[in-house]
């Protein structure tokens, strides 16, 4: 069994009537082998990055493109969950039998993404 470290760390001086300041750390368990990966993402098709079969997962992807273009993030149904504008990220632990695919809403775009399966 592998362990990841994960940390939130959010900080602002002006998105709220008070300064923010707020951190959430965790060590997950995962299993070998992860999976890191970019890939090209069209807009014609989605791109599958986790099938269905792929079980419990954490899933982090990020919009690495330099295009200018949204990526939107779906369960593998087809269900929008997230949309990566260029330099956003999510990190999301699914939960079994849900894939995870992405889709450029217009052009091609560049993510890089990380499956850790859980143990």
């Amino acid at each position: 069994m592998a362990r990841l470290s994960s940390t939130l760390k959010l900080v602002s001086g002006n998105a709220l009537s008070s300064p923010l300041t707020l951190s959430a750390s965790n060590t997950l368990s995962v299993t070998n082998p992860a999976e890191m990966s970019r890939v090209s993402v069209l807009h014609s098709a989605p791109t599958e990055l986790a099938a269905v079969s792929t079980g419990s997962h954490y899933v982090y992807i990020k919009n690495i493109g330099t295009n200018s273009r949204v990526v939107e993030v779906r369960i593998a149904a087809g269900t929008a969950f997230a949309s990566l504008a260029v330099g956003e990220f999510c990190f999301v632990p699914m939960k079994d039998a849900l894939g995870v695919e992405v889709i450029a809403l217009v052009g091609t775009e560049l993510i890089e993404y990380a499956i850790f399966k859980k143990a």
